[in-house]
């Protein structure tokens, strides 16, 4: 199974991401866009694991879950990576103005190199992917429309839980579904995952 742990967007965060692709999509480049069913924060990547492993997955959820309260971070703005003139990635970005998410995204890691996950050699950079660049074929038009959104505001996230997620690779794009969502501490928003946050 192809797992990673995230934190699900509210449709109206991911509608608001949808059409500022619709922009970028104007232009002239080739890219593969991410579709609006596939907005999500990850945290951690998991890779191909064995179904045996998922109990043991879910315990470092709750032993991290349980050391936050729900918060929220801000979506806003759109940038490049790596800003050059040579980019792969085109992401929205995470104001976490409580440094409650770069608290617990190496927490979780931590829990999870317990259990044999291979901890992150980089720093946690929270962003959300809009498209994985191929060419660009009207470079200063491109730079332009980045500029243009660069101060872009497309709502708030509100942090209720972690969501093990399975990814299903199709021809026509990968599917996503959640396998179990844990609440931080003292959230109520679990009851709520179903008509909020549906993939």
């Amino acid at each position: 199974m192809r797992l990673f742990i995230a934190i699900p967007l509210p449709l109206d965060l991911k509608a608001n991401l949808s059409a500022v692709q619709q922009e970028f999509r104007r232009l002239s480049l080739q890219a593969s866009w991410v579709r609006e069913s596939g907005f999500h924060l990850t945290l951690k990547f998991l890779g191909e694991v064995e179904p045996q492993r998922i109990e043991a997955i879910v315990s470092c959820m709750v032993e991290t879950s349980r050391m936050w309260a729900p918060f929220s971070v801000t979506v806003a703005g759109v940038g490049l990576f790596p800003p050059t003139s040579q980019p792969r990635i085109l992401w929205a970005g995470i104001q976490d103005e409580s440094q409650h998410l770069g608290q617990l995204q190496p927490t979780l890691d931590a829990h999870l190199a317990s259990i044999g996950f291979p901890p992150e050699n980089r720093l946690f950079s929270p962003h959300l992917t809009l498209a994985r660049l191929k060419r660009i074929d009207r470079w200063e038009d491109f730079k332009a429309c980045v500029a243009r959104h660069a101060g872009d505001v497309f709502g708030r996230l509100d942090v209720g839980c972690l969501a093990l997620l399975e990814s299903q690779l199709h021809p026509a794009g990968a599917r996503y579904s959640i396998l179990t969502a844990v609440p931080l501490a003292s959230s109520t928003l679990k009851s709520r995952l179903s008509g909020e946050w549906p993939l």
